[in-house]
């Protein structure tokens, strides 16, 4: 029988690291390969917000570096409070036929904000998803502890 641990079920596939994003930032973290996953969980951690605002929404395309559109649905409200946690989840059966890549694309408005954004990249295909280092997590995954 296999036993999985949390950490082999899961990759970490994408990330923006906590730093405050001027006014009318567009930041975007792309070409998110869904075809290894059945499901995509994205976390996204707004700090101090001030009278600043959060747009998030996620955009599909068939290709890496190819044109993305909205995916119907994977927009969420808009955050304008601090200490905010929103996530988004997308099953790879959700995105139009022929579609393979995910992008999440973020707005700041009105004023900074500090945030940060996890990708996680659940049901993989093959297993053990994550676990190890220098899998199916980026590169900016230098360790995974169990305990």
């Amino acid at each position: 029988m296999y036993t999985e641990q949390l950490t082999q079920a899961l990759a970490v596939v994408g990330a923006i690291h906590a730093v405050s994003h001027a006014t009318g930032t567009d930041v975007t973290i792309t070409d998110i390969d869904i075809a290894k996953y059945k499901r995509l969980l994205f976390l996204i951690d707004v700090g101090a917000i001030g009278t600043g605002t959060v747009d998030a929404k996620l955009r599909e395309s068939k290709t890496a570096g190819g044109t993305y559109q909205d995916i119907s649905g994977g927009a969420i409200t808009q955050i304008t409070a601090s200490s905010k946690i929103t996530t988004i989840e997308i099953r790879a059966d959700e995105l139009d036929a022929g579609y393979e890549f995910v992008q999440l694309s973020l707005t700041v408005g009105t004023a900074a904000v500090l945030l940060a954004v996890l990708v996680l990249g659940g049901e993989g295909v093959h297993k053990p998803v994550g676990g190890s280092v220098g899998g199916n997590d980026i590169a900016a995954v230098t360790q995974r502890l169990v305990v």
